[in-house]
């Protein structure tokens, strides 16, 4: 039977996406990007492979998807922080990972693939110098107003938040286990306060 003149349930439509996508992610964190194939990504969304060739046209197509995923949260996450009214709690709250392994794998995933694949390899470069971008422009106006000290850099208190928590999700991804708030909380209260 003929779908022409019907209209599109975009719900539907998202709905399946949605399950594509999750499915592939419980696929990759287990077996890797390239030892994951189809029809157990198939069998783990509950679709056909037909089914999913509809949304996807290669699973390098859902690979990349799935990375411009992740990216786009980093950067809600962070335009979060930057119109917080507590700046400080709210990067506190977005920079804490808590024991989210699934979601650390995939990222870790993401970074080993952009070494390997030119097009992941795009996103992740375009996505991280967008995100150091956004976060410098933010400590800078943070700094301007004096809502944190300017005893460093933007450019190195950046560095040095990024690099805790790429640092911190190698941890969790490969110990299983969740740090503490209370660490983090010291850490950025450290960074970001002035010299004696």
């Amino acid at each position: 039977m003929s779908n022409i003149g019907r209209p599109i349930n975009y719900a539907a439509r998202e709905a399946k996406i949605e399950r594509i996508i999750n499915g592939a992610i419980q696929c990759f964190v287990k077996k890797g990007f390239h030892g994951a194939g189809i029809a157990e990504i198939s069998r783990m969304a509950g679709v056909s492979q037909a089914s999913l060739y509809q949304y996807f046209s290669s699973k390098n197509e859902l690979i990349l998807e799935i990375a411009k995923r992740y990216f786009s949260r980093d950067m809600a996450a962070l335009k979060r922080v930057e119109s917080a009214d507590d700046f400080q709690t709210a990067l506190e709250k977005e920079a804490h990972l808590t024991g989210d392994t699934t979601g650390t794998i995939m990222y870790l995933e993401i970074l080993a693939e952009s070494s390997r694949n030119p097009e992941i390899k795009k996103i992740v470069l375009n996505s991280s110098k967008e995100l150091y971008d956004v976060s410098c422009s933010m400590f800078k106006k943070s700094q301007d107003t004096g809502v944190i000290s300017n005893h460093l850099t933007p450019e190195q208190i950046t560095h040095f938040i990024f690099a805790y928590i790429d640092g911190i999700s190698c941890h969790i991804a490969t110990a299983d286990a969740e740090y503490s708030p209370d660490m983090l909380r010291l850490f950025i209260q450290t960074l970001l306060r002035p010299r004696p």
